[in-house]
Order: C-alpha cells, then structure tokens, then sequence
C-alpha cells in the first residue's frame, strides 16, 4: 500500500543516508559458519558485548525500506531483517537483541559508541575506517534516477534524454560528482542539503528529476512520493560504493560480525532480503 508522509518527518529520514550461492562451511578462523551455528570463538559466551548475553545495535530515524514503521525490533525492512539473521549467526535469539536510538553523527564520530554495533546504511570511507571500524559490506549502491512518472522524462531511458534537465543532488555526498560525471555541462545540477528537500522540489516543478541512492530512490517512489519513478542507475564512478555495519575502532566483535555478514552473503540470505524489501531487482543501467 502506497502512503504519503509528513515532509518533516520524509525530510529527517531522507537525511541519515550517509551519503549498498547456498551452502557454506564453517572456519575456525572467522568465527562462524553458513549454517547459522556459531563456533566456539563467537558464541555469546566468548563475545565482549556492552551487556553480557546481549547484543545492543545502534540506529537513528527508522524509515523504509530499511525499517517499517517506527520499532526497528520488528524484523521488518531490510536492515532491521539483517541485524536478527547476524543475530542468530552470532548465537543471539530475538530477545537477546536491544536497540539503542543513536544520530547518525554518534555512529561515525570517533568516540566511544553506546551500542556494539550500528545499522544505519552507512557508507565505508577510508576517512571514517580511520576513526570506526566496518564489518565487511552487506550491500553495494549505485545511484538511481527518479523522475514525475507522468512528467516529459517518465518514458526516459538514456542519459542523452535528460538534457537541458535541472536535476536536483546531494551536496557533499556521492551523487553529485556520479551526476558531474554522468552529464557534465548537459544538465544543471541543482545541489540540495538532502534528499527529502530535493524530491519535494521535484514535486513542485522546480527540478525534473533527482539522483539519490538507488535503495533509498525506490522506497521514496513507492512509498513516499507515488507519483514518481525510478527509470534507472547511473554510471559507476571509481569503486562501487559500499554500506557496512559501524563498530567502535578495534572492536573485538568487528572479526565475529564481518564473518557472520559473510556467511549471509554465502547462503544467499543476503540476497533474498535485498529482493524483498529493496525491490531494486530489474532497475536498468542508463548509457
């Protein structure tokens, strides 16, 4: 069911976007296997977590398609579904699981964190690997191109198509130096401090189209702006960009945690989250 909003609350989640085979066998040496039964050197029991016998996981604004609704503890959207699959490679059941409401600004600050780790789609950098620790990714992200569905690009198909565009961006994130390199001078590329601002734009006729994270691009059509559409991605510009989970800097669970992200990548787990809530499966490359 499509719903709309309040801009307030679009525009605050919008914002925290930092800004992606079956089987398996276990290794002693990571920390767990593909089966979901954790080793020895990952139990809980040999796991130094800020709670003992628990797992305490930082996030901020819930929105979809990460989270639905407002409790991250439901089990429902993509990252809120991955945190209970680490959980249970980790040996954690659901209610060994808390959630502590952190700003995104609290994840990536090197400071001491009040969580063990953090899922809020954060995107690895080599600036913040020097003041937090990664997990090894869980997604890669490309940029998506969303547009009025019945505006004069909803049938658009090429890049070429959209010039003379104002486009709206994100300034200082990702998306604007992919929009430089995907156009250059044959669109003007209107910057905006974030996301939610940009697709309102779009909505009053101010820009004709907007570049934000495919992911978070397909949840704004669907959900929050129904009128619009995601036609498709932009070209990759350097290293495909990658979201892991945030842990505190030499964190002795970065080694138990990348491996249990691993094996979800191994048995497929990964892959079927991202077909059931990121709905990003058959969006076409633009050219």
């Amino acid at each position: 069911m499509r719903r709309r909003l309040p801009a307030l609350v679009l525009i605050a989640a919008l914002a925290g976007v930092a800004a992606c085979s079956s089987g398996g066998t276990e290794d002693p040496t990571t920390g767990t296997g593909a089966t979901g039964d954790p080793v020895a050197e990952c139990a809980p029991s040999e796991l130094t977590t800020l709670a003992d016998g628990v797992l305490t996981v930082g996030t901020s604004v819930p929105y979809e398609p990460w989270y639905v609704g407002e409790d991250p503890t439901t089990g429902e959207g993509f990252e809120s579904a991955l945190v209970y699959a680490v959980a249970e490679q980790l040996g954690y059941a659901e209610d060994q699981v808390t959630w502590e409401t952190v700003t995104f600004e609290q994840i990536i600050a090197p400071s001491i964190k009040p969580f063990d780790f953090a899922a809020y789609q954060t995107t690895i950098t080599p600036e913040r690997a020097e003041v937090v620790d990664f997990s090894s990714p869980y997604l890669d992200t490309l940029q998506g191109l969303v547009v009025q569905e019945a505006g004069p690009y909803g049938s658009a198909t090429t890049l070429a198509e959209l010039e003379g565009a104002r486009v709206g961006v994100t300034a200082g994130q990702t998306s604007m130096p992919i929009a430089e390199a995907a156009w250059g001078d044959a669109v003007e590329l209107v910057p905006f401090d974030d996301a939610g601002l940009a697709m309102q734009a779009m909505t009053n006729d101010q820009v004709d189209a907007v570049v934000m994270d495919v992911n978070q691009a397909v949840s704004a059509s669907t959900v929050y702006f129904p009128d619009s559409a995601v036609i498709g991605t932009l070209p990759e510009v350097g290293e495909t960009a990658q979201i892991g989970f945030v842990l505190d800097i030499d964190s002795a669970l970065t080694d138990c945690v990348s491996a249990a992200v691993d094996a979800l990548h191994e048995d497929g787990t990964i892959a079927e989250l991202s077909t059931q809530w990121l709905r990003t499966d058959g969006i076409p490359a633009l050219s």
